[in-house]
Protein backbone atom coordinates (compact mmCIF):
# COMPACT_ATOMS: atom_id res chain seq x y z
CA UNK A 1 0.00 0.00 0.00
CA UNK A 2 1.36 3.61 -1.13
CA UNK A 3 2.45 5.62 1.92
CA UNK A 4 0.04 8.37 1.33
CA UNK A 5 -2.82 6.28 1.18
CA UNK A 6 -1.28 4.85 4.39
CA UNK A 7 -1.70 7.96 5.74
CA UNK A 8 -5.26 8.90 4.48
CA UNK A 9 -6.76 5.88 5.82
CA UNK A 10 -4.61 6.21 9.43
CA UNK A 11 -6.70 9.65 9.25
CA UNK A 12 -9.79 8.75 8.67
CA UNK A 13 -10.01 5.98 11.02
CA UNK A 14 -8.65 8.45 13.52
CA UNK A 15 -11.76 10.69 13.02
CA UNK A 16 -14.43 7.99 12.89
CA UNK A 17 -12.51 6.84 16.63
CA UNK A 18 -12.83 10.66 17.58
CA UNK A 19 -16.33 11.20 16.40
CA UNK A 20 -17.54 8.38 18.24
CA UNK A 21 -15.83 9.19 21.18
CA UNK A 22 -17.67 12.85 21.19
CA UNK A 23 -20.53 11.32 20.54
CA UNK A 24 -20.34 9.08 23.43
CA UNK A 25 -19.65 12.07 25.75
CA UNK A 26 -22.61 14.17 26.94
CA UNK A 27 -20.11 16.70 28.58
CA UNK A 28 -18.08 17.62 24.92
CA UNK A 29 -21.69 17.66 23.10
CA UNK A 30 -23.20 20.48 25.91
CA UNK A 31 -20.31 22.19 25.72
CA UNK A 32 -20.11 22.80 22.07
CA UNK A 33 -23.85 23.70 21.67
CA UNK A 34 -23.47 26.04 24.53
CA UNK A 35 -20.73 27.84 22.66
CA UNK A 36 -22.61 28.13 19.34
CA UNK A 37 -25.56 29.68 21.19
CA UNK A 38 -23.17 32.29 22.70
CA UNK A 39 -21.85 33.18 20.12
CA UNK A 40 -25.15 33.24 17.91
CA UNK A 41 -26.85 35.15 20.81
CA UNK A 42 -23.76 37.18 22.26
CA UNK A 43 -24.87 39.89 24.70
CA UNK A 44 -25.19 43.50 23.49
CA UNK A 45 -24.96 46.85 24.97
CA UNK A 46 -28.36 47.70 26.23
CA UNK A 47 -29.15 51.17 26.21
CA UNK A 48 -31.35 52.78 28.69
CA UNK A 49 -32.75 55.58 30.86
CA UNK A 50 -34.28 55.85 34.09
CA UNK A 51 -37.14 58.07 34.21
CA UNK A 52 -39.23 59.08 37.67
CA UNK A 53 -40.58 62.34 39.39
CA UNK A 54 -37.62 62.58 41.46
CA UNK A 55 -34.83 64.88 39.90
CA UNK A 56 -31.60 62.56 40.99
CA UNK A 57 -31.42 60.19 38.78
CA UNK A 58 -27.75 59.56 39.10
CA UNK A 59 -26.29 56.76 41.02
CA UNK A 60 -29.18 54.15 40.70
CA UNK A 61 -27.43 50.46 40.79
CA UNK A 62 -28.36 48.64 37.46
CA UNK A 63 -27.48 45.07 37.85
CA UNK A 64 -27.39 42.26 35.08
CA UNK A 65 -28.31 39.27 37.63
CA UNK A 66 -27.64 36.87 34.65
CA UNK A 67 -24.15 38.00 34.36
CA UNK A 68 -23.97 40.08 37.67
CA UNK A 69 -22.42 42.86 36.23
CA UNK A 70 -23.19 46.43 37.54
CA UNK A 71 -23.49 49.61 36.10
CA UNK A 72 -24.13 53.19 37.32
CA UNK A 73 -26.78 55.20 36.33
CA UNK A 74 -25.06 58.78 34.98
CA UNK A 75 -26.52 62.79 35.21
CA UNK A 76 -29.98 62.35 33.86
CA UNK A 77 -30.69 59.06 34.62
CA UNK A 78 -28.55 57.21 31.73
CA UNK A 79 -27.04 54.03 31.54
CA UNK A 80 -25.29 51.51 29.20
CA UNK A 81 -24.95 47.41 29.89
CA UNK A 82 -24.60 44.52 28.26
CA UNK A 83 -27.64 41.96 28.03
CA UNK A 84 -29.10 39.38 25.46
CA UNK A 85 -32.95 38.52 26.03
CA UNK A 86 -34.22 36.74 29.03
CA UNK A 87 -31.58 38.84 30.99
CA UNK A 88 -33.07 40.31 34.19
CA UNK A 89 -32.10 43.40 34.84
CA UNK A 90 -32.36 44.77 38.85
CA UNK A 91 -32.67 48.83 39.54
CA UNK A 92 -32.05 49.59 42.80
CA UNK A 93 -31.03 52.88 45.03
CA UNK A 94 -32.17 53.82 48.27
CA UNK A 95 -34.62 56.66 47.04
CA UNK A 96 -36.69 54.38 44.92
CA UNK A 97 -38.61 50.82 45.09
CA UNK A 98 -36.17 47.81 43.64
CA UNK A 99 -37.42 46.86 40.17
CA UNK A 100 -37.21 43.76 37.65
CA UNK A 101 -37.29 44.51 34.16
CA UNK A 102 -37.02 41.54 31.82
CA UNK A 103 -34.96 42.19 28.59
CA UNK A 104 -36.41 41.03 25.32
CA UNK A 105 -35.39 41.68 21.91
CA UNK A 106 -37.37 44.44 21.58
CA UNK A 107 -35.51 46.37 24.38
CA UNK A 108 -32.08 45.45 22.24
CA UNK A 109 -30.59 47.66 19.53
CA UNK A 110 -30.92 50.88 18.82
CA UNK A 111 -33.99 52.74 20.75
CA UNK A 112 -33.48 53.79 24.49
CA UNK A 113 -35.10 52.16 27.01
CA UNK A 114 -37.02 54.04 29.15
CA UNK A 115 -37.63 52.42 32.70
CA UNK A 116 -39.94 54.07 35.19
CA UNK A 117 -38.65 53.54 38.83
CA UNK A 118 -40.91 54.18 41.82
CA UNK A 119 -40.25 56.71 44.73
CA UNK A 120 -39.48 55.11 48.30
CA UNK A 121 -41.87 56.28 50.73
CA UNK A 122 -40.95 56.04 54.61
CA UNK A 123 -43.38 56.13 57.41
CA UNK A 124 -42.36 57.59 60.43
CA UNK A 125 -43.32 55.87 63.63
CA UNK A 126 -43.77 58.55 65.71
CA UNK A 127 -43.67 62.45 65.61
CA UNK A 128 -42.98 64.23 68.82
CA UNK A 129 -43.63 68.25 68.46
CA UNK A 130 -42.39 70.10 71.70
CA UNK A 131 -44.18 73.22 72.45
CA UNK A 132 -41.89 75.69 73.23
CA UNK A 133 -44.77 78.53 73.45
CA UNK A 134 -43.53 79.19 77.55
CA UNK A 135 -40.04 80.04 76.34
CA UNK A 136 -39.73 84.56 75.96
CA UNK A 137 -37.69 87.02 76.81
CA UNK A 138 -39.48 87.12 79.96
CA UNK A 139 -38.90 83.59 80.95
CA UNK A 140 -35.57 83.32 80.26
CA UNK A 141 -34.73 86.47 82.10
CA UNK A 142 -34.29 88.94 79.52
CA UNK A 143 -36.49 91.45 80.52
CA UNK A 144 -38.77 92.20 83.33
CA UNK A 145 -41.30 90.89 83.87
CA UNK A 146 -44.89 92.48 82.94
CA UNK A 147 -42.78 94.71 81.27
CA UNK A 148 -44.94 96.98 78.36
CA UNK A 149 -43.76 96.05 74.54
CA UNK A 150 -44.77 98.40 71.78
CA UNK A 151 -44.70 99.01 68.52
CA UNK A 152 -42.37 101.12 66.80
CA UNK A 153 -44.68 104.38 67.08
CA UNK A 154 -45.80 103.87 70.33
CA UNK A 155 -41.88 103.39 71.75
CA UNK A 156 -41.60 106.61 70.22
CA UNK A 157 -44.88 108.40 71.30
CA UNK A 158 -43.82 107.02 74.83
CA UNK A 159 -40.64 108.17 74.92
CA UNK A 160 -42.01 111.35 74.27
CA UNK A 161 -44.94 111.85 76.64
CA UNK A 162 -44.26 109.35 79.22
CA UNK A 163 -41.61 110.75 82.31
CA UNK A 164 -41.20 106.82 83.42
CA UNK A 165 -39.59 106.48 79.60
CA UNK A 166 -37.30 110.00 80.49
CA UNK A 167 -36.90 110.52 84.27
CA UNK A 168 -33.92 112.72 83.91
CA UNK A 169 -35.06 114.96 81.39
CA UNK A 170 -37.86 117.40 79.58
CA UNK A 171 -39.16 115.67 76.76
CA UNK A 172 -42.76 114.70 77.55
CA UNK A 173 -43.03 118.66 78.65
CA UNK A 174 -41.16 120.35 75.52
CA UNK A 175 -42.93 117.74 73.21
CA UNK A 176 -46.33 118.36 74.49
CA UNK A 177 -46.24 122.30 74.22
CA UNK A 178 -44.02 121.71 70.47
CA UNK A 179 -46.78 119.74 69.05
CA UNK A 180 -44.88 116.91 68.78
CA UNK A 181 -46.49 114.14 71.01
CA UNK A 182 -50.13 115.14 69.00
CA UNK A 183 -47.73 113.64 66.00
CA UNK A 184 -46.62 110.83 67.47
CA UNK A 185 -50.01 110.18 68.76
CA UNK A 186 -51.45 110.40 65.09
CA UNK A 187 -48.51 108.08 63.78
CA UNK A 188 -49.46 105.39 66.42
CA UNK A 189 -53.00 105.46 65.23
CA UNK A 190 -52.36 105.02 61.71
CA UNK A 191 -49.89 102.50 62.46
CA UNK A 192 -52.20 100.40 64.26
CA UNK A 193 -54.91 101.00 61.06
CA UNK A 194 -52.39 99.71 58.93
CA UNK A 195 -51.88 96.78 60.80
CA UNK A 196 -55.70 96.16 60.93
CA UNK A 197 -55.88 96.44 57.26
CA UNK A 198 -52.99 93.87 56.88
CA UNK A 199 -55.02 91.52 59.37
CA UNK A 200 -57.84 92.27 57.14
CA UNK A 201 -56.17 91.29 53.99
CA UNK A 202 -54.92 88.12 55.64
CA UNK A 203 -58.40 87.26 56.98
CA UNK A 204 -60.08 87.84 53.75
CA UNK A 205 -58.81 88.49 50.32
CA UNK A 206 -60.16 90.93 47.91
CA UNK A 207 -61.87 88.35 45.80
CA UNK A 208 -63.57 87.77 49.33
CA UNK A 209 -64.51 90.78 49.85
CA UNK A 210 -66.43 91.17 46.37
CA UNK A 211 -68.26 88.21 47.13
CA UNK A 212 -69.42 88.75 50.73
CA UNK A 213 -70.03 91.80 50.92
CA UNK A 214 -70.77 92.86 47.78
CA UNK A 215 -68.17 95.94 47.76
CA UNK A 216 -67.40 96.76 43.90
CA UNK A 217 -63.64 95.80 43.61
CA UNK A 218 -62.47 99.51 42.89
CA UNK A 219 -63.71 100.29 46.35
CA UNK A 220 -62.15 97.56 48.26
CA UNK A 221 -58.92 99.42 49.82
CA UNK A 222 -61.36 102.29 50.46
CA UNK A 223 -63.83 99.97 52.42
CA UNK A 224 -60.35 98.94 54.31
CA UNK A 225 -60.06 102.51 55.44
CA UNK A 226 -63.54 102.40 56.41
CA UNK A 227 -64.07 99.78 58.38
CA UNK A 228 -60.61 100.03 60.46
CA UNK A 229 -62.10 103.36 61.53
CA UNK A 230 -65.03 102.56 63.34
CA UNK A 231 -64.56 101.54 67.32
CA UNK A 232 -66.41 98.97 67.52
CA UNK A 233 -64.91 96.94 64.68
CA UNK A 234 -61.53 97.25 66.12
CA UNK A 235 -62.52 96.09 69.59
CA UNK A 236 -63.84 92.49 67.32
CA UNK A 237 -60.60 92.69 65.67
CA UNK A 238 -58.84 93.20 68.91
CA UNK A 239 -60.77 90.18 70.84
CA UNK A 240 -60.64 87.93 67.76
CA UNK A 241 -64.29 87.20 67.67
CA UNK A 242 -65.09 85.66 64.10
CA UNK A 243 -68.61 85.49 64.22
CA UNK A 244 -68.90 88.95 65.45
CA UNK A 245 -66.13 90.38 62.85
CA UNK A 246 -68.48 88.69 59.74
CA UNK A 247 -71.44 90.37 61.20
CA UNK A 248 -70.16 93.60 62.18
CA UNK A 249 -68.51 93.34 58.37
CA UNK A 250 -72.11 92.86 56.77
CA UNK A 251 -73.92 95.81 58.61
CA UNK A 252 -70.67 98.14 57.87
CA UNK A 253 -70.42 97.28 54.10
CA UNK A 254 -74.33 98.08 53.73
CA UNK A 255 -73.59 101.59 55.23
CA UNK A 256 -70.17 101.77 52.98
CA UNK A 257 -72.35 101.02 49.76
CA UNK A 258 -75.00 104.19 50.91
CA UNK A 259 -72.34 106.30 51.38
CA UNK A 260 -70.79 105.64 47.82
CA UNK A 261 -74.40 106.15 46.09
CA UNK A 262 -74.83 109.28 47.84
CA UNK A 263 -71.62 110.87 46.80
CA UNK A 264 -72.00 110.02 42.98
Amino acid sequence: MPWSVCTLACLRSLTNHLYLNFLKNPFLIALVLFSTVSVAQGRQPLKGKVVSGFDDLEGIYVINRSTETTVITTRGGYFTINAQPNDTLVFSALQFEAKDVLVTERELGDNLVFVPLKTRTRELEEVVINDYKHLNAESLGLVPKGQTRYTPAEKKLATASKWKMNPLGLDPLINMFSGRTAMLQKAKETENKEALIEKMRYLYSEEDIVTLFKIPQEYVSGFLFYIVENKYFVKAMKEESEERIKFMLNGLAVKYLELTDNEK
